[in-house]
């Protein structure tokens, strides 16, 4: 008789407890739906707001290349005209900002093709010394303008990757630009080339301003450049480094940084050498 209240009892537990289960799991599912419409209609957003920034950006890159193009005829007609110096200065200075909103432009839809998956590689054998050489002359203007020093160690062979050209071009000048930026006038910025565990090594060092510790989390994010004050002392809207973060995973490579604040920073690209 014991074993039957006891057994009858137990029948009754598990039936209340499958119940319980029952509606737990149905509970689960339907907060499941929810989430996953959420994820969706997220997801959704996210895909509009990509379309509109490469819409918008490729909208308004026409007619500033118009701009550029007449301020360039302007300014090589005002060169020859001293008298006219105050007229060239404010040539000079539109084209100036046109480059750079240019230059913006081109990162957005850069950042935008990312984000859609739709990077184009075109995969060749190449220097990496060679493209180093070629982007440190392209910005030493840039670096001559704040009076800096720029110096590019290599070793005694050259280091062979198989990477998309144009792409290498972009991590190491959006490397140098920043450190040209952030560091103070007549700074020394140093690129280093080395091979080690069968890939090769770029490093890009300065002595400027360095990089806030409570920053770090934040360095590859879009729209993200520093704290505060350095937003009004540089310009700038930080997609540089999460377009290069992206571009060095392109490539099965790897972007780490070392940075001291008042001391300066280091970033480090590794990138898989080519085979012999």
């Amino acid at each position: 008789m014991r074993y039957t209240v006891i057994l009858s009892a137990l029948g009754t537990l598990i039936i209340v407890l499958t119940g319980l289960l029952l509606y737990i799991i149905r509970k689960m599912r339907g907060q499941y739906r929810i989430l996953e419409q959420t994820n969706k209609q997220l997801a959704e957003v996210d895909r509009l707001k990509t379309e509109f920034l490469a819409n918008v950006s490729h909208e308004l890159r026409t007619p500033l290349t118009v701009i550029m193009g007449y301020s360039e005829l302007l300014l090589e007609k005002l060169i020859i005209e001293p008298e006219r110096a105050t007229d060239f200065r404010y040539v000079e200075t539109i084209h100036r900002k046109s480059e750079d909103l240019l230059n913006l432009i081109n990162d957005l839809i850069e950042l935008s093709r990312i984000e859609s998956g739709r990077v184009e590689m075109n995969i060749k054998r190449l220097s990496l010394d060679e493209v180093v050489r070629e982007t440190v002359e392209e910005l030493s203007t840039s670096a001559a303008k704040k009076e800096h020093a720029v110096h590019v160690v290599t070793g005694p062979r050259p280091l062979l990757i198989k990477a998309d050209r144009g792409k290498i071009k972009q991590i190491i000048s959006n490397l140098l630009q920043n450190a040209i930026k952030y560091t103070p006038k007549n700074g020394k910025i140093t690129i280093r080339l080395y091979s080690r565990e069968r890939k090769n090594w770029i490093e890009v060092e300065d002595n400027g301003i360095g990089i806030a510790p409570e920053m770090m989390e934040h360095l590859y994010q879009p729209f993200k450049q520093g704290d505060s004050s350095y937003n009004k002392k540089y310009e700038g809207f930080g997609l540089g480094l999460a377009i290069t973060k992206n571009l060095v995973l392109y490539h099965s490579g790897t972007i780490d940084v070392k940075s001291t604040p008042g001391i300066g920073t280091t970033f480090i690209v590794s990138l898989p050498a080519a085979e012999k």
